[in-house]
């Protein structure tokens, strides 16, 4: 079975830092060869970030910018990527993810794997009116929002991380495009007009009639965005060990921000050790093959 982790970047430097630590992270973490990895970069990144990369084996691929209104909406570029295309299994993630171990196990099956959203998304009036608007049919099931427990679609997931099978893959390249640009020409969303992303992939999954297995909470933790006094019906996270890390940016000093949960900062320490490890090493890729064997941050200080 192949399988092809990928991102796309912009040129900044906040972002070039956080592919960095996507990369280390599946290197190491995720137990992944450097051939599975694809950075897409949203015209040419910097020159020596590109040979850092090249240096440790991972493809960068130029793309062009999706939509001038909407960067989010750059990731679905990744769609017409041929280094994608001949892959058993596509996992789209964004760059400020980090990896605590391999998600292997998950990648299976005929489904798009992902995680239900933290908010829930449109209103439900909203919903129906965008539906009826573009010609689809609401969906008759419903599950509740991560943290707010609100009832949203069971299409509508957070866009952190997907897990796609080729066969889905494909079906998804002319329709999730076509209904991204659809909303953004639209443009009465408000302050949901950031997600329009995830909305365009939900209305995507409806007109194809896509059922979405939904991905644990551990395969997409928002260290932000879930804070344990609102997350309820995921009392447990004091049992939970994240195995993704969505950390939404690095702080002044580049490391992954702490939380209020132990068990969560352990594995933001095993990913900021790694990177200072990385710092020491110059981003050596022989180091970091040793590292893979090695595994010296695994005693979850």
């Amino acid at each position: 079975m192949s399988v092809k982790f990928s991102c796309v970047v912009d040129k900044q430097p906040r972002f070039l830092k956080q592919v960095l630590v996507w990369a280390c992270s599946l290197l190491t973490f995720g137990a992944q060869d450097a051939s599975s990895l694809v950075i897409h970069t949203v015209g040419e990144c910097h020159a020596d970030a590109m040979r850092l990369l090249a240096s440790w084996g991972i493809e960068t691929r130029v793309v062009e910018r999706f939509d001038t209104r909407h960067p989010p909406s750059n990731k679905l570029a990744q769609l017409e990527s041929e280094a994608l295309h001949s892959a058993d299994y596509v996992v789209l993630s964004d760059c400020d993810v980090a990896f605590c171990g391999p998600i292997s196990p998950w990648i299976v099956g005929d489904s798009i794997r992902a995680r239900t959203a933290a908010w829930g998304g449109l209103p439900p009036e909203s919903w129906v009116t965008v539906f009826r608007d573009a010609g689809l049919q609401m969906p008759s099931s419903r599950v509740q929002a991560l943290v707010t427990g609100r009832e949203t679609l069971p299409s509508y997931c957070n866009g952190g991380l997907y897990i796609f099978p080729q066969a889905q893959f494909q079906r998804l390249r002319e329709v999730w495009p076509r209904w991204d640009r659809w909303l953004l020409d639209r443009g009465d969303l408000g302050r949901m007009q950031y997600f329009i992303d995830q909305l365009s992939f939900a209305m995507s999954c409806e007109e194809l009639a896509i059922d979405i297995d939904h991905l644990p909470l551990e395969l997409n933790f928002d260290t932000v965005y879930i804070p344990l006094d609102l997350a309820e019906g995921v009392n447990r996270q004091a049992e939970i060990e994240p195995m993704v890390l969505h950390y939404h940016g690095l702080d002044a000093t580049g490391r992954v921000p702490l939380t209020d949960l132990m068990v969560v900062n352990r594995g933001i320490r095993k990913i900021n050790d790694l990177m200072r490890f990385a710092k020491r090493v110059n981003f050596d890729k022989a180091a970091f093959m040793l590292l893979q064997e090695r595994r010296p941050f695994d005693d979850h200080r």
